[in-house]
């Protein structure tokens, strides 16, 4: 049975708590929530994918949702939702940050030593 926690550090929480439900039943076979975009990694830090890390494009309530008719992979933003899938236990997620505004720019910089420093939380926490 899948299971997705949220990291005690994570931004806007009530969102987060929101798309955590919504990440669980898309996971567990549902619709593509319309708040989520294209899914991915960084292919740029080993780091993040050594820690299972991943981002998807994210629209924020309020604000103007994509085509209904647009692939997932067409769907882009500069907000991310980003989650790390548990090495040992692949049905264990953990929703690690929200990363808005300018996601793109955000991950230009130290920040992303945060999003591995909660990766590394989440994987150890087993």
């Amino acid at each position: 049975m899948l299971k997705v926690t949220i990291h005690n550090d994570i931004e806007l929480p009530a969102i987060a708590r929101e798309y955590a439900k919504a990440f669980l039943s898309w996971k567990n076979g549902g619709p593509l929530p319309l708040e989520f975009g294209n899914e991915g990694q960084w292919e740029d830090s080993g780091r993040l994918r050594d820690s299972y890390v991943f981002k998807i494009h994210i629209h924020l309530p309020g604000e103007k949702q994509w085509p209904a008719k647009l692939p997932q992979a067409g769907r882009k933003s500069n907000s991310y939702l980003v989650y790390s899938r548990h090495f040992l236990y692949p049905d264990k997620y953990q929703i690690i940050s929200i990363m808005t505004p300018n996601a793109h720019e955000l991950a230009r910089t130290s920040y992303m030593a945060e999003i591995e420093r909660r990766a590394e939380d989440f994987q150890a926490s087993f």
